[in-house]
């Protein structure tokens, strides 16, 4: 059984989580957000994408837990591969300015929509996620993906200066 994660303690791990990649970002050029190559053909902005188009499937997840419904698989059948490809295509092409406004937008609401859960909600077995709770895919679809994700782009950035 999985184990239990205080509602407390786990938007204090988003939060800080958060702090620590928005700090990476913040003093990068437009250029190095931009340019292609962090991993795979992404940039660091495709990595940002990245991160948002997972916040919005968590945050639906969120709210059918919180109203006690049942939501269809967005991406039936395809692999975490498959739907990171169909999300970096889904917006390869979008503004840097775009993209850094919905991460800040998606990054809110996906506290929010944690912060209107209770402990139960987030910790009890649910049919639909296979008798998982909820914790766990908010852990992977936040704080967990961000530092997935600062390993990645600091790697990358000390690649670039050597």
């Amino acid at each position: 059984m999985a184990e239990h994660i205080a509602k407390e303690q786990l938007l204090e791990k988003m939060q800080s989580s958060y702090a620590i990649f928005t700090a990476l970002l913040s003093p990068l050029s437009e250029a190095q957000l931009t340019t292609p190559g962090v991993n795979g053909g992404w940039s660091i902005k495709d990595n940002i994408a990245h991160l948002s188009a997972w916040h919005r499937r968590q945050i639906a997840r969120n709210e059918a837990v919180r109203q006690g419904v049942e939501i269809p698989d967005p991406t039936p059948g395809m692999s975490i591969e498959e739907i990171n490809e169909l999300y970096y295509k889904q917006n390869k092409d979008r503004s840097l300015a775009d993209v850094l406004d919905e991460f800040d937008e998606t990054a809110r609401a996906i506290q929010e929509s944690v912060e209107s859960l209770t402990d139960e909600q987030l910790n009890s077995p649910i049919d639909w996620l296979n008798g998982r709770s909820l914790a766990p895919y908010v852990a992977g679809d936040s704080y967990e993906h961000y530092e997935e994700h600062t390993e990645i782009i600091q790697h990358w950035l000390a690649q670039q200066s050597k």
